[in-house]
């Protein structure tokens, strides 16, 4: 799903769930266009998601993986509710190999927060 900017409708980035499994389980990312960093956009679109899923469908889990030097990532998933749930040492992130944060939200925290 892209994201994209209220006023013009420009497509400034992209979030995204994958691996569904059982309707219970799903991973989500995003990326947002460098010259767009830090304006609150991914985490406008990030609670919009967790809206949908947390009240729209019958997802029990949501979860995602950060490069320990994507600060900025983490920071807008922890302002969301996500919590960082352990650390991966040298492990394989997409096509590369670094140190990642895991991070989960279950529906029990949506509730929580609404």
């Amino acid at each position: 799903m892209g994201i994209a900017l209220r006023k013009s409708n420009k497509i400034i980035g992209q979030i995204f769930t994958k691996k569904i499994e059982n309707n219970r389980l799903g991973s989500i990312g995003y990326r947002i266009t460098r010259k767009y960093w830090g304006n609150g956009y991914a985490t406008e679109a990030l609670q919009a998601v967790l809206k949908f899923y947390f009240q729209k469908t019958e997802l029990k889990r949501l979860q995602t993986d950060v490069d320990v030097r994507n600060i900025a990532s983490s920071k807008v998933l922890e302002k969301n509710g996500f919590i960082k749930e352990g650390t991966v040492r040298q492990g394989k992130m997409g096509r590369k190999y670094c140190d990642y944060h895991i991070y989960g939200f279950l529906r029990t925290d949506y509730k929580k927060q609404s």
